[in-house]
């Protein structure tokens, strides 16, 4: 089984929190918690809980109208923790004279908008879905 997960979501004004059509970094690290929970599900059948977020970094701003792509992969297992780490690339962005209103720009090299690193609790498996299972 893969241990990586992408989203790809395309930020709308509804998401602008500053002047000039930025978005809110708090947007984006929303979406990478996302992303995580849907690989730790995708792993383990269950969420469990983010205990930690290790590091948080943002790089590149990101406004309404671009596409931006999260992916999330598995690090490192150990202890009943699970470290993931989800980063974000721009991998479109609205033109500066667009000719049509939903005319966008393909990033020939995406670049990395922010970094994540999250630690999740490893949920136990109940009784029922291991007999099952056997």
């Amino acid at each position: 089984m893969s241990k990586e997960v992408t989203m790809r979501y395309r930020m709308s004004d509804r998401d602008v929190f500053y002047g000039g059509g930025v978005v809110n970094g708090a947007r984006s690290i929303t979406y990478m918690g996302d992303v995580a929970e849907r690989l730790m599900a995708k792993l383990y059948g269950n969420v469990g809980r983010c205990s930690k977020v290790r590091k948080i970094r943002l790089f590149v701003p990101c406004h309404a109208g671009d596409y931006m792509e999260f992916k999330a992969r598995l690090n490192e297992e150990a202890g009943g923790k699970a470290v993931i780490e989800v980063r974000s690339f721009k991998v479109c962005e609205l033109p500066e004279n667009p000719p049509f209103p939903s005319s966008i720009d393909m990033m020939v090299d995406p670049p990395i908008s922010t970094v994540g690193i999250f630690e999740y609790e490893i949920p136990e498996r109940r009784e029922e879905e291991t007999e099952g299972e056997k």
